[in-house]
C-alpha cells in the first residue's frame, strides 16, 4: 500500500506541475495577445485619425475629378456638335440671329410677296459674291470617355453669323447662311430645307444645297458653291420645277464632280430625315407638299 500511495502522490504532483506550467504559458500567451490587440487598436486609431485628417483633401480631389469629367463631357458636346451629326445640325439654322436679320434687311429689305423670288435671288447672289468657298480642316471626334480613341472628321460646321464674319465657308456653311436668311426674310411663311447628296465608292463625296418646296408639287434648289439654281421653266431667273425634274436637273449639274449622286438627307429647324436614294426623297417630298 505504501508503494501505491507513493505512486499516486508522484502522479498528482506531476499533474500539478504540468497544470501550473500550462497555466503560466496560457497566461503569458493571453498577455501577449492582449498587448498585440492593444497595439493593433492603437494603430487603427492612428490610421483613422490620419484618414480623418486627409478626408477634406480626398473630398477636394473627388470634387475636382467630378469637375474634370463634367468639363470633358461639355467640351466633347461642344466640339462634336460642330460635326453637324444628326439632330445637332438643327442648332446651326439661325433665322432669329440679330446679325442675320440685319444682313437680310440690308440686302433685301422687308418681306414682299410680289418680290419673293427676286429677293431670294438677291440673298443668293450676296452670299455668292461675299462668302469665299474654302475646305474645312479636319477636327477631332472626341470619344465618350477620356481614355477612348480619338477619331478625325473633315467637316466643321460654322454658325451663319460666323460664316458671314469670316467671309469663308464650305457648302454646308453657305447652305446654313442662305437657309437662315430665307427663313428670316419670309418669316417662316414658306419652308426652307438643307438637302445633302453624296456618292459612294473609292472616293466618296458629299455636298449640300438649299431646297425650297412650293405648291403644286414644285421644288427649287439653290446651290451657291455649285453656282446653280432652279430656273423658271420659260422665262429663266429663280423659280421652281416639278419635283422629279428639279432633282434631276440639280444632280445632273453635279454629275461631273459627283457622278450618280444620291440624296441622303434633308434637315430644317425642326426635323432631320435620312433617305436611301433619290426616289425615296422624291416620294417623301411629294407626300409632304402635294395637295390632298
Amino acid at each position: 500500500m505504501p508503494g501505491l500511495w507513493k505512486k499516486l502522490f508522484i502522479a498528482v504532483i506531476t499533474l500539478l506541475v504540468i497544470s501550473f506550467a500550462l497555466s503560466g504559458g496560457l497566461w503569458h500567451q493571453l498577455n501577449a495577445t492582449k498587448s498585440q490587440l492593444s497595439a493593433t487598436i492603437a494603430q487603427l486609431n492612428d490610421t483613422t485619425a490620419r484618414l480623418n485628417n486627409i478626408q477634406p483633401e480626398m473630398d477636394s480631389l473627388k470634387a475636382e475629378r467630378d469637375r474634370v469629367v463634367s468639363g470633358y463631357a461639355d467640351l466633347r458636346r461642344q466640339i462634336n456638335q460642330r460635326l453637324g451629326i444628326g439632330q445637332n445640325s438643327w442648332s446651326f439654322i439661325t433665322p432669329d440671329d440679330p446679325e442675320i436679320s440685319a444682313k437680310v434687311q440690308e440686302i433685301a429689305g422687308g418681306y414682299s410677296e410680289e418680290n419673293l423670288w427676286k429677293d431670294y435671288e438677291h440673298l443668293f447672289k450676296w452670299i455668292l459674291e461675299n462668302i469665299k468657298y474654302s475646305l474645312d480642316s479636319p477636327i477631332p471626334l472626341l470619344p465618350e470617355s477620356v481614355d477612348g480613341t480619338l477619331e478625325w472628321e473633315e467637316d466643321f460646321w460654322r454658325t451663319p453669323s460666323e460664316t458671314i464674319r469670316d467671309g469663308t465657308g464650305d457648302c454646308e456653311d453657305m447652305a446654313l447662311v442662305l437657309t437662315s436668311m430665307l427663313l428670316n426674310y419670309n418669316h417662316r411663311k414658306y419652308p426652307v430645307w438643307i438637302v445633302g447628296a453624296k456618292t459612294t465608292g473609292a472616293q466618296p463625296r458629299a455636298h449640300m444645297a438649299v431646297a425650297v418646296p412650293s405648291g403644286n408639287n414644285q421644288l427649287s434648289f439653290f446651290d451657291i458653291p455649285g453656282r446653280y439654281h432652279t430656273p423658271f421653266p420659260t422665262v429663266g431667273g429663280f423659280g421652281s420645277q416639278d419635283i422629279p425634274l428639279a432633282v434631276d436637273h440639280w444632280l445632273t449639274h453635279l454629275e461631273e464632280e459627283m457622278p450618280r449622286a444620291q440624296i441622303y438627307v434633308v434637315l430644317s429647324e425642326n426635323f432631320y430625315q435620312e433617305f436611301s436614294g433619290n426616289q425615296e426623297f422624291i416620294d417623301w417630298v411629294d407626300m409632304l407638299i402635294s395637295p390632298r
